[in-house]
Protein backbone atom coordinates (compact mmCIF):
# COMPACT_ATOMS: atom_id res chain seq x y z
CA UNK A 1 0.00 0.00 0.00
CA UNK A 2 1.68 3.54 -0.79
CA UNK A 3 1.49 6.22 0.88
CA UNK A 4 -0.44 8.56 -1.58
CA UNK A 5 -3.35 6.07 -0.93
CA UNK A 6 -3.13 6.12 2.69
CA UNK A 7 -3.44 9.76 2.85
CA UNK A 8 -6.01 10.01 0.65
CA UNK A 9 -8.14 6.67 2.21
CA UNK A 10 -7.71 8.38 5.49
CA UNK A 11 -8.76 12.05 4.00
CA UNK A 12 -11.87 10.67 2.42
CA UNK A 13 -12.96 8.24 5.01
CA UNK A 14 -16.47 8.98 6.88
CA UNK A 15 -15.98 6.46 9.27
CA UNK A 16 -14.04 8.84 11.49
CA UNK A 17 -14.92 12.52 11.97
CA UNK A 18 -12.49 15.59 11.20
CA UNK A 19 -11.98 15.88 14.94
CA UNK A 20 -10.79 12.10 15.47
CA UNK A 21 -8.99 12.56 12.30
CA UNK A 22 -6.73 15.33 14.04
CA UNK A 23 -6.11 13.67 17.18
CA UNK A 24 -5.17 10.36 15.50
CA UNK A 25 -2.94 12.89 13.49
CA UNK A 26 -1.30 13.94 16.38
CA UNK A 27 -0.86 10.56 18.12
CA UNK A 28 0.12 8.89 14.99
CA UNK A 29 1.86 11.54 13.04
CA UNK A 30 1.09 10.20 9.36
CA UNK A 31 -1.66 8.19 8.07
CA UNK A 32 0.79 5.45 7.00
CA UNK A 33 2.24 5.54 10.51
CA UNK A 34 -1.82 5.10 11.50
CA UNK A 35 -2.21 2.26 9.27
CA UNK A 36 0.63 -0.07 9.76
CA UNK A 37 0.24 0.07 13.84
CA UNK A 38 -1.52 -3.04 15.62
CA UNK A 39 -5.55 -2.28 16.57
CA UNK A 40 -4.33 -3.07 20.08
CA UNK A 41 -2.06 0.04 19.90
CA UNK A 42 -4.48 2.18 18.24
CA UNK A 43 -7.40 1.44 20.30
CA UNK A 44 -5.24 2.13 23.51
CA UNK A 45 -5.73 5.84 22.68
CA UNK A 46 -9.45 7.03 23.66
CA UNK A 47 -10.68 8.11 20.27
CA UNK A 48 -12.31 5.30 18.13
CA UNK A 49 -13.60 2.74 19.13
CA UNK A 50 -13.22 -0.68 17.80
CA UNK A 51 -16.39 -0.56 15.19
CA UNK A 52 -14.91 2.50 13.57
CA UNK A 53 -11.56 0.81 13.32
CA UNK A 54 -12.86 -2.33 11.41
CA UNK A 55 -15.34 -0.47 9.40
CA UNK A 56 -12.43 1.93 8.02
CA UNK A 57 -9.67 -0.97 7.78
CA UNK A 58 -12.72 -3.10 5.52
CA UNK A 59 -12.77 0.16 3.60
CA UNK A 60 -9.27 0.96 2.86
CA UNK A 61 -8.86 -2.67 1.47
CA UNK A 62 -11.72 -2.60 -0.88
CA UNK A 63 -11.38 -1.98 -4.76
CA UNK A 64 -14.17 0.92 -4.49
CA UNK A 65 -11.64 2.99 -2.54
CA UNK A 66 -8.69 2.28 -4.94
CA UNK A 67 -10.77 3.20 -8.15
CA UNK A 68 -11.51 6.45 -6.47
CA UNK A 69 -8.13 7.01 -5.54
CA UNK A 70 -7.40 6.64 -9.25
CA UNK A 71 -9.67 8.49 -10.73
CA UNK A 72 -8.76 11.75 -8.30
CA UNK A 73 -5.15 11.59 -9.30
CA UNK A 74 -6.15 10.93 -13.14
CA UNK A 75 -8.06 14.18 -13.06
CA UNK A 76 -5.43 15.77 -12.02
CA UNK A 77 -6.82 16.85 -8.41
CA UNK A 78 -4.50 17.27 -5.43
CA UNK A 79 -4.15 16.48 -2.06
CA UNK A 80 -2.77 18.98 0.73
CA UNK A 81 -2.52 17.45 4.50
CA UNK A 82 -2.02 19.90 7.13
CA UNK A 83 1.66 18.99 8.05
CA UNK A 84 2.70 19.12 4.21
CA UNK A 85 4.65 22.45 3.39
CA UNK A 86 2.00 23.52 0.61
CA UNK A 87 -0.86 23.41 3.25
CA UNK A 88 -2.02 27.07 3.44
CA UNK A 89 -0.49 28.40 6.83
CA UNK A 90 -3.53 30.77 7.56
CA UNK A 91 -5.61 27.66 8.27
CA UNK A 92 -3.70 26.39 10.49
CA UNK A 93 -4.27 28.04 13.15
CA UNK A 94 -8.33 28.73 12.76
CA UNK A 95 -10.71 26.87 14.94
CA UNK A 96 -11.23 23.24 13.78
CA UNK A 97 -8.52 23.49 10.97
CA UNK A 98 -8.82 20.87 7.99
CA UNK A 99 -7.05 17.87 8.54
CA UNK A 100 -6.87 17.78 4.39
CA UNK A 101 -8.07 19.80 1.49
CA UNK A 102 -8.57 18.61 -2.09
CA UNK A 103 -7.82 20.36 -4.50
CA UNK A 104 -8.52 21.34 -8.44
CA UNK A 105 -5.95 23.76 -9.44
CA UNK A 106 -2.95 25.98 -7.92
CA UNK A 107 -2.59 27.19 -4.37
CA UNK A 108 -1.82 30.85 -3.51
CA UNK A 109 1.83 31.79 -3.74
CA UNK A 110 2.87 32.42 0.23
CA UNK A 111 2.84 36.25 -0.38
CA UNK A 112 -0.44 36.41 -2.55
CA UNK A 113 -3.32 39.20 -1.03
CA UNK A 114 -6.39 37.34 -0.67
CA UNK A 115 -9.77 38.83 0.16
CA UNK A 116 -12.81 37.37 0.85
CA UNK A 117 -16.04 38.39 -1.25
CA UNK A 118 -19.54 37.37 0.15
CA UNK A 119 -23.08 38.27 0.35
CA UNK A 120 -26.63 37.16 -0.30
CA UNK A 121 -27.70 34.64 -2.65
CA UNK A 122 -30.83 36.37 -4.22
CA UNK A 123 -28.62 39.84 -4.81
CA UNK A 124 -30.05 42.54 -6.27
CA UNK A 125 -28.29 44.35 -9.42
CA UNK A 126 -26.97 46.50 -7.41
CA UNK A 127 -25.41 44.13 -5.25
CA UNK A 128 -24.28 41.92 -8.54
CA UNK A 129 -22.91 45.77 -10.17
CA UNK A 130 -20.83 46.22 -7.27
CA UNK A 131 -19.39 42.83 -6.49
CA UNK A 132 -18.28 42.60 -10.02
CA UNK A 133 -16.60 45.83 -9.73
CA UNK A 134 -14.89 45.43 -6.84
CA UNK A 135 -13.44 41.98 -7.72
CA UNK A 136 -12.68 43.90 -10.95
CA UNK A 137 -10.31 46.85 -8.85
CA UNK A 138 -8.92 44.28 -6.64
CA UNK A 139 -7.63 42.15 -9.43
CA UNK A 140 -6.02 44.96 -11.31
CA UNK A 141 -4.34 45.95 -8.12
CA UNK A 142 -2.29 42.75 -7.30
CA UNK A 143 -5.15 41.49 -4.78
CA UNK A 144 -6.68 37.88 -5.29
CA UNK A 145 -10.67 37.21 -4.72
CA UNK A 146 -11.51 34.24 -2.16
CA UNK A 147 -15.49 33.16 -2.02
CA UNK A 148 -17.50 29.73 -2.21
CA UNK A 149 -19.06 29.57 -5.50
CA UNK A 150 -22.46 30.24 -4.91
CA UNK A 151 -25.58 31.59 -6.53
CA UNK A 152 -25.21 35.89 -6.20
CA UNK A 153 -22.75 37.60 -4.61
CA UNK A 154 -20.23 34.50 -4.69
CA UNK A 155 -20.26 33.84 -8.28
CA UNK A 156 -20.17 37.83 -9.42
CA UNK A 157 -17.26 37.81 -7.68
CA UNK A 158 -15.47 35.19 -8.74
CA UNK A 159 -17.05 36.19 -12.50
CA UNK A 160 -15.66 39.97 -12.14
CA UNK A 161 -12.14 38.93 -10.73
CA UNK A 162 -11.57 36.68 -13.89
CA UNK A 163 -12.53 39.07 -16.00
CA UNK A 164 -10.12 41.10 -15.14
CA UNK A 165 -7.43 38.69 -15.07
CA UNK A 166 -7.02 37.87 -11.35
CA UNK A 167 -6.46 34.59 -9.56
CA UNK A 168 -9.64 33.71 -7.40
CA UNK A 169 -10.15 30.37 -4.96
CA UNK A 170 -13.77 28.95 -4.37
CA UNK A 171 -13.81 26.65 -1.28
CA UNK A 172 -16.75 24.39 -2.51
CA UNK A 173 -19.81 22.93 0.51
CA UNK A 174 -19.41 19.87 -1.39
CA UNK A 175 -16.65 17.61 -2.85
CA UNK A 176 -14.25 19.21 -6.05
CA UNK A 177 -16.05 17.39 -8.67
CA UNK A 178 -19.46 18.39 -7.84
CA UNK A 179 -20.65 21.69 -9.62
CA UNK A 180 -22.79 23.31 -7.38
CA UNK A 181 -24.82 25.22 -8.28
CA UNK A 182 -24.93 23.65 -11.49
CA UNK A 183 -25.70 27.17 -12.93
CA UNK A 184 -22.30 28.41 -12.04
CA UNK A 185 -20.91 25.70 -14.29
CA UNK A 186 -18.68 28.43 -15.96
CA UNK A 187 -17.18 29.74 -13.27
CA UNK A 188 -16.50 26.04 -12.09
CA UNK A 189 -14.60 25.06 -15.10
CA UNK A 190 -12.49 28.49 -15.26
CA UNK A 191 -11.63 29.27 -11.70
CA UNK A 192 -8.74 26.17 -11.64
CA UNK A 193 -7.24 27.63 -14.81
CA UNK A 194 -7.32 31.25 -12.90
CA UNK A 195 -6.43 29.87 -8.77
CA UNK A 196 -8.30 26.56 -7.69
CA UNK A 197 -11.24 24.67 -6.36
CA UNK A 198 -10.81 23.85 -2.78
CA UNK A 199 -12.80 21.48 -0.36
CA UNK A 200 -11.98 19.22 3.07
CA UNK A 201 -15.11 17.27 2.02
CA UNK A 202 -13.93 13.97 -0.35
CA UNK A 203 -14.46 13.88 -3.67
CA UNK A 204 -18.41 12.56 -4.41
CA UNK A 205 -19.65 14.28 -1.61
CA UNK A 206 -22.52 16.49 -2.46
CA UNK A 207 -23.25 19.52 -0.21
CA UNK A 208 -25.34 19.32 3.13
CA UNK A 209 -27.02 22.66 4.99
CA UNK A 210 -23.99 22.08 7.57
CA UNK A 211 -21.11 21.45 4.85
CA UNK A 212 -21.75 25.57 3.87
CA UNK A 213 -21.09 27.00 7.35
CA UNK A 214 -18.55 24.91 8.00
CA UNK A 215 -16.56 25.98 4.88
CA UNK A 216 -17.50 29.71 5.71
CA UNK A 217 -13.98 29.01 8.37
CA UNK A 218 -11.76 28.18 5.72
CA UNK A 219 -13.21 31.06 3.47
CA UNK A 220 -12.51 33.82 6.20
CA UNK A 221 -9.48 31.88 7.64
CA UNK A 222 -8.05 32.23 4.04
CA UNK A 223 -8.35 35.91 3.68
CA UNK A 224 -6.51 39.09 5.03
CA UNK A 225 -10.51 40.84 5.17
CA UNK A 226 -13.79 39.82 4.58
CA UNK A 227 -15.91 41.92 2.19
CA UNK A 228 -19.55 41.45 2.81
CA UNK A 229 -21.86 42.95 0.04
CA UNK A 230 -25.48 42.27 1.00
CA UNK A 231 -26.39 40.46 3.43
CA UNK A 232 -29.68 39.92 5.03
CA UNK A 233 -30.18 40.43 8.94
CA UNK A 234 -30.17 36.47 8.99
CA UNK A 235 -27.61 35.62 6.76
CA UNK A 236 -24.81 32.78 5.98
CA UNK A 237 -22.36 35.64 5.28
CA UNK A 238 -23.31 37.24 9.04
CA UNK A 239 -21.50 34.09 10.10
CA UNK A 240 -18.42 34.36 8.06
CA UNK A 241 -18.25 38.07 9.14
CA UNK A 242 -18.28 36.92 12.84
CA UNK A 243 -15.51 33.80 12.27
CA UNK A 244 -13.41 36.69 10.28
CA UNK A 245 -13.56 38.90 13.18
CA UNK A 246 -12.78 35.85 16.05
CA UNK A 247 -9.60 34.89 13.50
CA UNK A 248 -8.86 38.65 14.33
CA UNK A 249 -9.66 39.87 10.52
CA UNK A 250 -11.00 43.42 9.35
CA UNK A 251 -14.38 43.00 8.15
CA UNK A 252 -16.05 45.73 5.77
CA UNK A 253 -19.30 45.75 4.02
CA UNK A 254 -20.86 47.52 1.50
CA UNK A 255 -24.31 50.26 2.70
CA UNK A 256 -27.20 50.20 0.74
CA UNK A 257 -30.83 52.06 1.86
CA UNK A 258 -32.10 51.19 5.09
CA UNK A 259 -35.77 50.14 3.42
CA UNK A 260 -33.79 47.27 1.70
CA UNK A 261 -34.00 43.89 3.49
CA UNK A 262 -30.98 42.98 0.93
CA UNK A 263 -28.74 46.03 3.41
CA UNK A 264 -30.22 45.33 6.92
CA UNK A 265 -27.42 42.83 7.30
CA UNK A 266 -24.13 44.74 5.93
CA UNK A 267 -25.69 48.12 7.74
CA UNK A 268 -25.72 46.54 10.89
CA UNK A 269 -22.01 45.06 10.29
CA UNK A 270 -21.09 48.84 9.42
CA UNK A 271 -23.25 50.08 12.82
CA UNK A 272 -21.19 47.69 15.12
CA UNK A 273 -18.26 49.16 13.52
CA UNK A 274 -17.31 47.23 10.65
CA UNK A 275 -15.13 49.33 8.07
CA UNK A 276 -17.63 50.70 5.14
CA UNK A 277 -16.82 49.95 1.54
CA UNK A 278 -17.60 53.83 0.20
CA UNK A 279 -15.12 53.14 -2.82
CA UNK A 280 -12.86 50.64 -3.92
CA UNK A 281 -10.03 53.53 -4.38
CA UNK A 282 -10.47 54.30 -0.56
CA UNK A 283 -10.91 50.25 0.20
CA UNK A 284 -8.53 49.28 -1.94
CA UNK A 285 -5.94 52.20 -0.65
CA UNK A 286 -6.81 50.68 3.32
CA UNK A 287 -6.56 46.97 2.27
CA UNK A 288 -2.83 47.97 1.61
CA UNK A 289 -2.17 49.88 4.74
CA UNK A 290 -3.30 46.70 6.44
CA UNK A 291 -1.05 44.44 4.47
CA UNK A 292 1.50 43.02 6.82
CA UNK A 293 3.84 42.34 3.91
CA UNK A 294 3.31 45.64 2.35
CA UNK A 295 6.50 47.02 0.97
CA UNK A 296 8.09 50.34 2.19
CA UNK A 297 8.62 51.43 -1.48
CA UNK A 298 4.53 51.09 -1.71
CA UNK A 299 3.61 52.37 1.67
CA UNK A 300 5.81 55.93 0.55
CA UNK A 301 3.79 55.96 -2.48
CA UNK A 302 0.66 54.89 -0.24
CA UNK A 303 1.47 58.05 2.23
CA UNK A 304 1.80 60.32 -0.98
CA UNK A 305 -1.46 59.61 -2.35
CA UNK A 306 -3.10 59.78 0.34
CA UNK A 307 -1.58 63.03 1.86
CA UNK A 308 -0.26 61.94 5.26
CA UNK A 309 3.09 62.73 6.56
CA UNK A 310 5.64 59.87 7.88
CA UNK A 311 4.01 60.41 11.72
CA UNK A 312 0.57 60.76 10.71
CA UNK A 313 0.76 57.26 9.04
CA UNK A 314 2.03 55.73 12.16
CA UNK A 315 -0.55 56.99 14.14
CA UNK A 316 -2.89 56.96 11.67
CA UNK A 317 -1.88 52.53 11.53
CA UNK A 318 -2.91 52.50 15.01
CA UNK A 319 -6.89 52.88 14.61
CA UNK A 320 -9.08 50.72 13.08
CA UNK A 321 -13.13 50.52 13.02
CA UNK A 322 -13.49 49.66 16.67
CA UNK A 323 -13.10 53.13 18.60
CA UNK A 324 -9.90 53.40 20.20
CA UNK A 325 -9.10 55.92 22.76
CA UNK A 326 -5.79 58.40 22.90
CA UNK A 327 -4.34 56.35 25.59
CA UNK A 328 -4.51 53.48 23.96
CA UNK A 329 -2.48 54.60 21.38
CA UNK A 330 0.06 56.72 23.48
CA UNK A 331 0.99 52.98 24.53
CA UNK A 332 1.62 51.98 20.94
CA UNK A 333 3.48 54.88 19.57
CA UNK A 334 5.48 56.20 22.56
CA UNK A 335 4.47 59.39 21.61
CA UNK A 336 4.41 62.38 24.12
CA UNK A 337 0.01 63.23 24.69
CA UNK A 338 0.88 66.82 22.95
CA UNK A 339 2.35 64.98 19.56
CA UNK A 340 -0.02 62.90 19.79
CA UNK A 341 -3.04 65.13 20.17
CA UNK A 342 -1.22 67.54 17.35
CA UNK A 343 -1.19 64.37 14.63
CA UNK A 344 -4.88 62.82 15.62
CA UNK A 345 -6.20 66.61 14.78
CA UNK A 346 -4.72 67.00 11.87
CA UNK A 347 -5.94 63.35 10.53
CA UNK A 348 -9.43 64.42 11.83
CA UNK A 349 -9.56 67.75 9.58
CA UNK A 350 -8.22 65.83 6.30
CA UNK A 351 -11.01 63.48 7.04
CA UNK A 352 -8.79 60.38 7.83
CA UNK A 353 -10.40 60.14 11.64
CA UNK A 354 -13.55 60.52 13.20
CA UNK A 355 -13.96 61.39 17.12
CA UNK A 356 -17.22 58.98 17.65
CA UNK A 357 -16.93 60.16 21.88
CA UNK A 358 -14.47 61.61 23.92
CA UNK A 359 -10.94 61.36 23.26
CA UNK A 360 -12.11 57.66 20.93
CA UNK A 361 -11.51 57.76 17.25
CA UNK A 362 -12.04 55.41 14.45
CA UNK A 363 -10.57 55.44 10.67
CA UNK A 364 -12.10 57.02 8.65
CA UNK A 365 -10.75 56.78 5.31
CA UNK A 366 -11.86 59.52 2.69
CA UNK A 367 -13.87 58.48 -0.48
Amino acid sequence: MNTAFEEFEFATTKCFLRDQKRELLQIFDRPSEFMASSDERILKYPVIDKEELTAFRRESVSEKAKEKYRRFFDEGNKLVFIYDKDFPPQLRHISSPPVALFIKGTLPDKDEKLVAMVGARRCNDYGRLMSEKIAKDLAKNGFSVVSGMAYGIDGYSHRGCIAAGGRTYAFLGSGTDICYPPSNRDIYEQIPQHGALISEFPPGMEPTKQSFPDRNRLISGMSGAVLVMQARERSGSLITADMALDQGKDVYALPGMITDPLSSGTNRLIWQGAGIIRSSEALIAQLKMEDASFEIEDLDEEMEKLNLEKDEMVVYSCFDFCAKSIDEVQKETNMTLLELLNIVVSLCSKGYLKEVFMNHYVRNVPG
